[in-house]
């Protein structure tokens, strides 16, 4: 791991203390050459709340069943889908299959080249297994020798600061908008920022937003954008839209700003997309106002504005070294467009997992193993294998052991 990581963590005596926030899980999980570092990592990650979730997901999933029933539907996918452009969960299903036999090749041809990577770097301990603590490692490595694109030299060109200053001209000037930070703000912590909102054609107001970019205990762990008030109509009386975005971007040190990766510049032109599509509404009713969109809609803006992130002509607005002042250099850029869709097959295999197993948990009758499920298709779809079956075999594991230490304690009494 590299100095200004291990810079930024807490030390007790020759240990370093991490979290599972993204600043301190993700660099392990990309840059730690010590895979049971790694694994240690991922396991307490995926396992968060394990024991106290999985019952409430397995309920809610029994009690969507019943709803649905109630409403004269065979199940809870096809009483959501009724409203929505797939129609049915047929055509879901369908379509999830299809696109997964497309992949299929892409996707074996980016398993084999990290295979090769991890086999190349292991010897004979190599095991032929890309496991859930290996991908991000292998794919790191795969883009820093394919596409010479190393993360730690481009992060010196995206200060937060900078990133914030250009993407916030660019969305005004895009949009026709004019941001200014609000005097006396009442924010919920010394370093959220806000912002007032102006239609820079007749200046009229238009919404406040904020800006909650570093983590801190207790603070929601992802990046999201939040509306906080609609804009709409009440009474005849214009309510004015308000949004947040939230995000877990890496802490400034005492002598270096907080520096994006370019992954974390998408993400943070993604979410305020979704700011900027809460604050455009004109609806005059709040159950249509902003976000409040068809789901088969709402990432599509924000989903068409990140992609200004791998323009050659916006990285270099974008960018701005932290010492030098320099942009990105153009072969820097090149590299970094160059190596977006590396690893592709396997990134939207995951998601085709993601959407395998909501559609499976919400067709099948009567009880439902949520563990298994999962594990069976992360493996057959996401091609790659987790971490074990959880819960029902943890529970049963640990009932096998207090049966065990029963019987040998009355073994013992005997």
């Amino acid at each position: 791991m590299n100095d200004d990581f291990l810079d930024e963590l807490e030390k007790s005596e020759e240990k370093f203390k991490v979290t599972l926030k993204y600043p301190h899980l993700f660099p392990i999980l990309e840059k730690c050459s010590n895979a049971e570092t790694r694994k240690t990592m991922n396991v307490a990650a995926d396992t968060q709340c394990l024991e106290a979730n999985v019952p409430i997901l397995e309920e809610v999933v029994v009690l969507r069943q019943e709803e649905a029933k109630i409403l004269g539907f065979e199940n809870h996918a096809a009483y959501v889908l009724a409203v929505k452009m797939a129609k049915n969960a047929e055509n879901v299903l369908s379509f999830l299959k299809s696109l997964n036999e497309k992949l299929s090749p892409v996707f074996e041809a980016d398993l084999k080249s990290l295979l090769e990577l991890k086999k190349e770097e292991t010897g004979d301990a190599f095991d032929g297994v890309i496991n859930a603590w290996d991908f991000r490692y292998y794919h790191t490595k795969l883009v820093e020798t394919k596409f010479q694109v190393d993360e730690d030299k481009i992060k010196e060109y995206f200060p937060i600061e900078h990133v914030t200053e250009a993407m916030l001209s660019i969305y005004q000037s895009v949009l026709g908008l004019t941001f200014k930070l609000t005097e006396n703000p009442h924010v919920w912590h010394e370093s959220v920022i806000q912002y007032d909102v102006y239609d820079t054609t007749d200046s009229s107001f238009i919404g406040h937003f904020y800006l909650d970019l570093h983590p801190r205990d207790g603070k929601y762990g992802h990046a999201a954008e939040f509306g906080l008030s609609k804009g709409c109509l009440i009474g005849g009386v214009r309510q004015y839209p308000v949004a947040a975005m939230v995000a877990n971007f890496t802490k400034p040190l005492p002598d270096k700003p907080a520096l994006l990766k370019h992954d974390e510049v998408v993400t943070y032109f993604h979410e305020f997309g979704h700011v900027m599509h809460e604050l455009m509404t004109t609806c005059n009713f709040s159950l249509f106002s902003g976000t409040n969109v068809e789901g088969d809609f709402v990432e599509t803006p924000s989903q068409m504005l990140e992609n200004w992130c791998y323009e050659e002509d916006v990285l270099k607005l974008l960018s701005k070294h932290y010492t030098s002042g320099e942009p990105l250099p153009v072969t820097l850029r090149n590299q970094l467009i160059a190596a977006r869709f590396a690893d592709s097959g396997l990134l939207y295999k995951r998601q085709l997992f993601f959407g395998q197993f909501d559609m499976t948990i919400h067709t099948i009758q009567g009880k439902v193993d949520t563990g298994k499920i999962w594990h069976e298709l992360r493996r057959s779809v996401a091609g790659i294998p987790g971490i074990f079956i959880f819960y029902a075999l943890c529970i049963l594991c640990i009932l096998c052991i207090l049966c065990i230490l029963c019987i040998l304690c009355i073994l013992c009494i005997l």
